[in-house]
């Protein structure tokens, strides 16, 4: 039996049979996580909204097609910010849970036809760590409000005059960065991305950016220089961080639940930047980009959160607001007009 206050998971799937069987019995194995329930994609939603689990696995077996799976992810995250862990079989293809990504889904993870000791090791590992994004969960950490440590917005670290703007998101991020790309034409500042992502779905984020940004978009190589008005992208499983030389590192220490990790960029700003940082935080589950945000904004630098009527789940920014890190909340439609303001650039009318 599954310890007091195991990982609730709620199993979406259409099979049944050995296949389902082997998938519960691989959730509760380590007894610190329990199935609460099993259901159809159909039935999906109103469960979420009654049962309130703590993750949602969601098995992509027979939803490749029509956008099913981005207009379930969709449907359930209106209801509750509940992380959702798509299961994908490895012989489709990755269309539609590239979709369910973009939808708001924050894990994948690949299986093969016949379950082993090592996918399910894998998949309890990945279930454990969507459960530390899980709101119910997080509600009994609550945070110390840390009040503003510069009301006049001037850091006492002026450590560069080469300026830096950062944004970060996780669930619902690829829009939001899109609708911020489009509106930052004119920018003479270079600006480095972190958004939580598979690896598996890189080029189709990447081509998406390019196409809705106004100024050019890479993916980010170590070693880069940072040039003004390019857009650099972290690439999925390596930290980037801002050093000296006005260039960017990309790497895997320190080990932490999302890499890349907003964490790492913003306190690589504070340090390198800061009060000529500027730092933004979108949409997304979890806290991560907190710490470095507040860090950045104590160095003088401009610190940025979308508002939570804005966001398609209200994580990041909301812990960004309430430790006293982000100087301004604004609107999606505004977070592009108040970086230009923060770079002395002009503001389209």
């Amino acid at each position: 039996m599954p310890v007091k206050d195991a990982l609730r998971v709620l199993v979406v799937t259409a099979q049944t049979g050995p296949w389902a069987a082997e998938l519960f019995r691989s959730v509760e194995a380590d007894r610190d996580a329990s199935v609460v329930g099993q259901v159809p994609p159909g039935e999906a939603a109103g469960y979420v909204s009654r049962d309130h689990p703590d993750v949602v696995s969601l098995d992509m077996t027979g939803l490749e097609g029509n956008g099913q799976a981005a207009s379930l992810v969709r449907e359930i995250l209106v209801l509750a910010p509940v992380p959702i862990l798509l299961l994908v079989p490895s012989d489709q293809r990755r269309d539609a849970s590239m979709a369910a990504v973009v939808a708001g889904a924050v894990g994948v993870m690949t299986f093969p036809p016949k379950w082993d000791v090592s996918v399910g090791a894998d998949l309890r590992r990945r279930l454990q760590a969507l459960g530390r994004l899980s709101v119910r969960r997080r509600e009994r950490l609550r945070r110390q409000v840390v009040r503003d440590p510069h009301p006049n917005g001037a850091g006492p670290h002026r450590r560069s005059l080469e300026g830096v703007v950062g944004l970060a998101a996780s669930t619902g991020g690829p829009p939001a960065l899109a609708r911020v790309l489009a509106g930052l034409g004119g920018l003479e500042r270079p600006v480095v991305i972190v958004q939580h992502l598979q690896s598996g779905f890189v080029d189709g984020f990447l081509g998406w950016m390019k196409r809705e940004s106004a100024l050019p978009v890479e993916l980010a190589v170590d070693g880069a220089a940072l040039r003004p008005g390019l857009v650099l992208v972290a690439p999925p499983g390596l930290h980037v961080s801002v050093r000296r030389g006005h260039r960017i590192s990309l790497g895997d220490e320190p080990v932490t639940l999302h890499r890349p990790s907003a964490d790492v960029l913003f306190h690589s700003m504070a340090e390198h930047c800061g009060a000529a940082g500027i730092g933004v935080i979108l949409t997304g589950m979890g806290d991560d980009g907190t710490s470095g945000l507040l860090a950045l904004r104590r160095s003088g630098g401009v610190t940025i959160a979308q508002d939570e009527a804005t966001s398609a789940v209200y994580g990041m920014p909301k812990a960004a607001y309430d430790s006293g890190a982000a100087a301004q909340v604004v609107p999606l439609s505004e977070v592009a007009a108040a970086v230009l303001r923060a770079a002395a650039t002009p503001v389209p009318a």
